[in-house]
This record gives C-alpha cells, structure tokens and sequence, in this order.
C-alpha cells in the first residue's frame, strides 16, 4: 500500500512563528510529521508520498535529517496558497501504486487507530469519529440506512432535510483508504471538473464520488483524535497526549 501525505498547507490559524510548518509541533519526543512517518513505517508502506508547499525546504530538510530507512517520495505543491488540499491529494495519487491511504498531516492520533483502519478497514473508506453535529467546522460524514457515506459536509450547518434524510456518521479525521481502482476513478473525476475542484477542500469531490462509488466508514470509538488548526486546538491535544502517552 502506498500513502500520501498533505503538507501543503499554509497553517497560518495556529500562528506559531517559531515553527517552518505545523506539521513539525512537538508531542514527546516526535513531532506530528515523525509520529506518521513511524506509523507507516510500522504499517509496512510501500512508498510514502509527501506533498509539500508553505517551507517546503524546511520540511524536506527535516525528513531527511531524521535519517528514516522509508521509501520517500517528496512532491511539490508550489499552487499552495491559491488551491484547496483536492489538488494535493491529486498530485500525490497520481504517483501511486495500488492501494493508497491519505493522510490529513495536521492531526494527532493513537497509533493504534490508524493502524487497525489500514489493517482491518474496508478498501475504500473514511475512519469517523463521533462529533457533534452542530459543529460547522468538523467534516461531517452522512450515511445511508446501509453505513454507506453519501455525503461529506464541511464549514456549514446542516440543513432539516440532510438531518432527516441521513444518519450522522461522525466526523472525518483526515483517514482515507482508496482501493487501486477508486483511487484512479477520483484522479479522473478530478481531471473531469478541475476548474471546481481545483480550489476547494477534498468533502466535494468525495460527495460527488459517494454517488457513482460506495465509500464505507469506519468507526473510531476509542477517541483521541484532534485536528489541530489553532494554537488553541494543539494545547488540547498537547494535554490529552500528556495524561494518556500509552495511548499513543
């Protein structure tokens, strides 16, 4: 299996100056970057594909001064600022081989979870973790009455009809299995509609996919996953990571 990871992002809302990039926040004695590096590097990966942009170099650098015997593949998004994370996942897909994961690289989790999610996971699926449905931010994942996600909703409400219509499957962290086929099926949905996808975050494009390709879910019940946008959203991961290190 191959993995991608997203690294592109500006992360300007945690505002952290004395960081290149958000990815490199320190939890212990790894940092978000190192902690998935050594998850995949666990999970056997065939190739590991990070797409860069905001610091690249710094980023870069970084890796490879961690001197990781991994099969590393660096990529660059240098469309960064003026694109949504769509094209990154893009970019990174189309140097795949096989079955691919995806991973958000601004979140923290228990190994553990991420590891029974590839190993155990149907092959094309998000990994949902409950979330309050009133949140606007989070990435909510409705399903049908069979657990098949027909639509992900990001930074909006939901409407009356979508809360009748569907059952709230949780919010998507940021994990994404893509069998072989699929993962060539969204690389050519992309290219269909590049002028509409090419700006915006990947819940439109998967929206769109959940209507010609079931997308299963899998279900996180054990927590411990924090998207991490603002200063404020690292303290509390800083926190539960600190109070749980077993756990992760």
């Amino acid at each position: 299996m191959h993995a991608v990871i997203l690294l592109a992002g500006y992360g300007g809302r945690l505002d952290r100056d004395d960081l290149p990039h958000k990815s490199l926040l320190p939890f212990g004695d790894q940092t978000l970057l190192s902690r998935h590096l050594s998850c995949l590097g666990e999970l056997e990966s065939d190739r590991i594909h990070l797409v860069l942009g905001h610091n690249k170099n710094a980023v870069r650098d970084y890796v490879l001064k961690l001197g990781l015997n991994l099969p590393i593949n660096f990529i660059e998004n240098d469309l960064y600022r003026t694109t949504g994370n769509t094209l990154s996942m893009v970019m990174g897909l189309r140097q795949c081989e096989g079955d691919v994961v995806i991973l958000d690289g601004d979140v923290l989790y228990p190994k553990a979870a991420l590891h029974e999610f590839v190993r155990k996971g149907p092959p094309t699926s998000f990994a949902l973790e409950p979330s309050d449905i009133d949140d606007e931010e989070s990435a909510k994942a409705l399903l049908d009455a069979q657990g098949t996600i027909r639509a992900l909703i990001t930074k909006r409400a939901l409407t009356g009809e979508e809360k009748t219509r569907f059952i709230v499957g949780g919010e998507a962290i940021g994990f994404i299995k893509l069998a072989a086929q699929d993962s060539e099926k969204i690389i050519a949905l992309y290219d269909r509609n590049e002028s509409e996808y090419r700006e915006v975050l990947w819940e439109i494009p998967f929206t769109d996919f959940s209507g010609e390709t079931e997308i299963r879910s899998w279900p996180i019940t054990d927590g411990g996953c924090f998207e991490i946008d603002t200063q404020e959203d690292y303290l509390t991961a800083l926190s539960t990571f600190e109070q749980n290190p077993g756990k992760y």
